[in-house]
């Protein structure tokens, strides 16, 4: 997720993971993004992705095991959960 090309910017993958929400119980929907980057905060084009000047809580990736990815191309940031990727660049993740 985090190589980068020879110029400098992040590679593009494709992953399909599940959903779940801990606190409704609910998921299990399998979803799959053909083109995604990773999401740095701060490394984006302001013109691309506009930034809320509201606080924001800490999101605690690395302990949580979650990563924000960046959708192309609609731009759209959505966070993941690490252990619920089933498939990435189309190589299956587990068994």
């Amino acid at each position: 997720m985090r190589s980068r090309n020879k110029r400098g910017l992040l590679n593009e993958f494709s992953l399909e993971f599940c959903t779940y929400n801990r606190a409704s119980g609910k998921g299990g929907e399998r979803i799959t993004v053909n083109r995604a980057i990773l999401y740095e905060k701060g490394k984006a084009k302001k013109k691309a992705l506009p930034v809320s000047d509201a606080k924001t809580k800490n999101p605690n990736h690395e302990l949580n095991g979650t990563r924000n990815i960046l959708l192309l191309p609609s731009r759209e940031i959505r966070s993941i959960h690490v252990r619920l990727i089933e498939r990435f660049n189309n190589k299956i993740v587990f068994d």
